[in-house]
């Protein structure tokens, strides 16, 4: 049997994409009497689907392919360079092999920008250290040794490229917020009749650009600035989208011919950004450009291709903060305790700040302690926290009528406000209180299942119309519409327009401000009473409640279960059995890249 047919039965059965077969069959095309490079598109493709930018043939290796029958396995040495099919990096060729890694050609451009960009903006500036820890000092009154905060700020100011990373509630947006205002008065101090920097703020999805404005605003009410500095700090923030342009086609305005009019950038919930978005915007900063990434290296990675913030972190999460001699030496111009100066250590260490203490919950809360057992797979320590649970967490039975029950009370008071007429920012902080997660979508523990239950519960209790439209009918988008603004993941609530007394779905934008929109021009959406942990990334609920599947799945992970855990801010549910919970703390998401490599590579040659 030949490639091209084995291969089109794993099409039927769903296995590949129509993506996979096309590559696929276009490989065959060029290499009718050679069926090895049919295979390693079909499966570099497949990979890429998986969300894996390349393949790592000295790795296990990743196999859709695991039937007794098929007739083929990865090479146990990378192919063969022939300069027409598979090629090196100076070739133009459908797939690109460096080392062991194969990429199809577009991923390892796009890859090859990201380490490109990033490589530039790792070396160290010439400012005086003495002078920066002279002007955080009153941007960070702490006594807190060593104050990681202002280490981050100080240590972003160094570079042109830096990253911080931490938990819930570990205070991110608080220290960017002290570090754009570090890099004003740097500038006002070391170039007094220049402009100052032009800062930009931004996030991959609406909601968490609304999350990060919201904390923004708050964060600048106690900032310790001149009325001038103060008027240059930015308070709002854009989606990605947004800051590059995007046009109804989803193009972007700005590009590497035409470059961003920005001096400093951040970027929020960088966890979400794959390699393709990440690509486009390093594309348009201009060289002398800083870029900030601030998210949470634990989180889930992006839905396509690439986890370009996992892999700039490092592998170990909980590894602490580690330096180079010279940066170290450098920092703060003082002694520090708690880091690690590992010569051998995986650059760009030096660029990347952990903060690792929280400040939203008290050290007896259960969610925190639970979110850490599972980020590190300590099962141990989970099964601990079940024993002797605190109080705000709860351990339920997996009974989906008394799940979809205590839903239904959960969600009552927004929709009595919805249809008493309420305000809609009222309906819309109400709907913010609650949100039940699940792992999957299809299947008896999944978000289709539960929305249909949770409406149906709706209806008995007489909270919900039996029309299709009904105020306080909550709606989740799952498609992008470029012309109206509105994208995949946006969550909204059904109310009375007041200016035309129709009812529309009313969405709350990144800039505080609301837009109302006809059901009818809705793009693809669904109901929101339940939705994916993937889906409520960037979003945070006082109250949630996380539902695992009854059996194993590939989606189960430590990722997975702790993004879900720490979407709560007051009170996290779990439906999960033990069973389930040890093959989820004994998973993690591990997509294959050459981007580590390559920046590392790269530093060190320079």
């Amino acid at each position: 049997m030949s490639a091209l047919s084995w291969l089109e039965t794993r099409l039927e059965r769903g296995i590949l994409r129509p993506l996979d077969m096309s590559l696929a069959r276009l490989m065959a095309r060029y290499s009718p009497d050679d069926d090895e490079p049919v295979w390693l598109m079909a499966l570099v493709s497949y990979l890429a689907g998986q969300g894996h930018v390349c393949l790592d043939l000295s790795q296990p290796p990743l196999l859709p392919f695991d039937s007794d029958d098929c007739p083929w396995l990865p090479p146990a040495l990378p192919p063969e360079v022939d300069g027409h099919l598979i090629g090196t990096p100076d070739d133009t060729c459908l797939l690109v092999r460096e080392a062991s890694r194969l990429y199809l050609a577009r991923h390892y451009q796009a890859e090859g920008r990201v380490v490109h960009a990033v490589r530039a903006r790792c070396r160290l500036r010439d400012l005086p250290i003495g002078l920066a820890g002279e002007l955080a000092g009153p941007l960070f009154p702490t006594t807190a040794q060593p104050d990681w905060q202002r280490v981050a700020a100080i240590n972003c100011a160094l570079h042109r490229f830096g990253i911080i990373t931490g938990g819930p509630g570990t205070g991110k947006t608080w220290t960017v917020t002290r570090m754009l205002a570090l890099q004003l008065l740097l500038a006002a101090h070391r170039y007094p009749e220049a402009p100052l920097p032009r800062l930009r703020l931004a996030a991959p999805t609406g909601k968490a650009a609304a999350r990060l404005t919201e904390s923004l605003r708050a964060a600048l009410v106690d900032l310790p600035l001149p009325d001038m500095l103060r008027a240059a700090m930015p308070t709002e923030a854009v989606t990605l989208h947004r800051l590059l342009g995007a046009g109804r086609d989803g193009r972007p305005r700005y590009h590497a011919g035409r470059l961003l009019p920005v001096d400093v950038v951040v970027v929020d919930e960088a966890s979400m950004i794959d390699l393709g978005l990440m690509t486009q915007l390093v594309s348009a900063l201009p060289d002398a450009a800083a870029l900030y990434l601030v998210g949470d290296r634990d989180q889930l990675a992006s839905v396509e291709a690439g986890s370009v913030f996992a892999d700039l972190c490092g592998e170990d999460s909980d590894a602490g903060n580690r330096f180079s001699p010279n940066v170290f030496s450098r920092l703060l111009g003082e002694a520090l305790t708690g880091l690690s100066q590992d010569t051998a250590m995986t650059l760009p260490d030096d660029q990347v700040v952990r903060l690792a203490r929280v400040h939203r919950y008290d050290e007896a809360a259960g969610i925190g302690r639970l979110a850490d057992a599972v980020r590190l797979g300590d099962m141990a320590a989970v099964q601990a926290l079940r024993a002797d649970p605190p109080e705000d967490l709860h351990w339920l039975a997996p009974d989906r009528a008394a799940l979809v029950e205590q839903a239904a009370t959960a969600l009552a008071p927004m929709l009595a406000l919805a249809r008493e007429g309420a305000a809609p920012e009222a309906v819309l902080a109400a709907f913010a209180r609650f949100r039940l997660l699940c792992a999957q979508r299809r299947g008896p523990w999944g978000v289709e299942t539960f929305n249909a239950l949770i409406t149906r519960a709706l209806r008995a209790r007489g909270l919900s119309g039996h029309q299709p439209w009904f105020p306080g009918r909550a709606v989740l988008l799952t498609r992008n519409d470029w012309s109206q603004g509105l994208f995949n993941g946006d969550a909204g609530v059904t109310l009375m327009d007041p200016a035309d007394g129709q009812l529309k779905v009313v969405f709350a934008t990144a800039d505080g401000s609301l837009r109302w929109v006809p059901p009818v021009r809705l793009p693809a959406f669904e109901d929101a009473w339940a939705m994916t942990i993937h889906k409520s990334q960037g979003s945070e609920f006082d109250q949630v409640l996380v539902v695992l599947p009854e059996h194993d799945s590939p989606l189960l992970g430590r990722e997975l279960l702790y993004t879900g855990l720490t979407r709560a801010r007051q009170q996290v549910s779990v439906v999960a059995s033990d069973a389930v919970l040890q093959l989820t703390l004994g998973r993690r998401i591990q997509r294959r890249s050459g981007l580590a490599a390559r920046l590392r590579d790269g530093l060190r040659d320079e």
